[in-house]
């Protein structure tokens, strides 16, 4: 069946019921989600986030620092 012609009322009717069923919150959320992009959710952005406490090596023990001078 091919459409030649459509009227603009019948593809404003037509826009708006297949708009109002695809843009959902859900949608809209996966759409971020497949972006990359995260809303604002502290606690799932800090679920990915790498972290491993560790003490620090002091400055004078690390491998190949030369201690300064003293008289």
């Amino acid at each position: 069946m091919n459409i030649i012609h459509i009227s603009k009322l019948e593809f404003l009717y037509t826009f708006k019921k297949a708009f109002f069923a695809l843009i959902t919150e859900k949608n809209i959320q996966r759409g971020f989600a497949e972006a990359g992009l995260v809303l604002y959710n502290p606690e799932r952005v800090i679920s990915k986030l790498d972290i491993r406490i560790r003490t620090p090596i002091p400055l004078a023990l690390s491998p190949g620092t030369v201690l300064p001078w003293v008289s």
